[in-house]
């Protein structure tokens, strides 16, 4: 079995003991919370799992673009939340950038340019330290309604 599928299964037993208003309360900080810690490692050019993302290539010049990749992704993460789940993702154009990068497909620069295979850095994940995270934040919340 899965670290996730431990989690959902611990997870259903919990949400049987709460109110549906409690659930979606926990729900909403854990979304915000991993938006949070999502940002923080965009920010810091890190995948789920802590490894550095994959450099740029050299452009037709020769030259590395060396400014942080994704610099205004991390403001436009998005989190939806109900008393049965918790989520943070993307929308719209950086949803399809994202996309692209998350799982290292072809795309075009513009649309007078060759696709490009662009290196799969992955974005947006649940790593063991998420998961660590959100165990804790559990108890926290159930010991506070106790």
């Amino acid at each position: 079995m899965d670290m996730a599928q431990g989690l959902r299964e611990w997870l259903d037993g919990l949400a049987l003991s709460l109110a549906p208003a409690e659930s979606k309360q926990l729900m909403q900080s854990l979304a915000q919370g991993l938006r949070v810690r999502t940002r923080q490692r965009i920010n810091a050019q890190r995948d789920p799992e802590g490894n550095r993302f994959i450099p740029r290539k050299r452009d037709q010049l020769g030259r590395i673009r060396r400014e942080a990749m994704f610099n205004k992704l991390p403001r436009q993460l998005r989190t939806q939340y109900s008393s049965e789940h918790a989520a943070v993702g993307l929308a719209g154009r950086n949803a399809f950038i994202a996309r692209v990068h998350q799982y290292g497909l072809n795309d075009r620069p513009s649309p007078n340019t060759q696709p490009v295979r662009y290196a799969r850095r992955e974005l947006l994940g649940f790593s063991t330290d998420d998961q660590t995270w959100a165990m804790q934040q559990i108890q926290e919340f159930i010991s506070q309604r106790l």
